[in-house]
C-alpha cells in the first residue's frame, strides 16, 4: 500500500484515527471545564474576618464581613482585606483549573 500524504502505513485512516483522537480529546476538556467551572472556591483574609466564594470559571458568588470589622475610621484596612481575599479566590480557581486541565498538556493553554 502507498504512503499517503507523508503518513507512514495508513494513509487516510491513519488521519481519521488522529481527528477521532482530538474531537475525543476536546470532548474531555469541555466537559473538565465545566466541571471546575461549577466547583466552589472559599478563601479568608484577616483571620476570617472577611471571607469571599467564587467558582471556578471566576465568578465571585458571595463576600461575607464579619460585623466587628468594619470600623467607619480604619476603612483602607477593610477594603485591603476584601481584595486579599477576592485575589486569593481568583488565584484559587486559576490553580484549580491548570491542576484538572494539565492532564492535557497542550502548550501555552494556560
Amino acid at each position: 500500500m502507498a504512503k499517503f500524504g507523508g503518513f507512514p502505513g495508513g494513509g487516510m485512516g491513519n488521519m481519521q484515527n488522529i481527528l477521532k483522537q482530538a474531537q475525543k480529546m476536546q470532548k474531555e476538556m469541555e466537559e473538565k471545564q465545566k466541571s471546575v467551572a461549577s466547583m466552589e472556591i472559599e478563601t479568608s483574609a484577616g483571620g476570617g474576618a472577611v471571607t469571599v466564594k467564587a467558582t471556578g470559571d471566576k465568578v465571585i458568588k458571595e463576600i461575607i464581613i464579619k460585623k466587628d470589622v468594619v470600623d467607619p475610621d480604619d476603612v483602607e484596612m477593610l477594603q485591603d482585606l476584601v481584595l486579599t481575599a477576592v485575589n486569593e479566590a481568583l488565584n484559587k480557581a486559576d490553580s484549580m483549573m491548570q491542576s484538572e486541565l494539565g492532564q492535557f498538556n497542550i502548550p501555552g493553554m494556560f
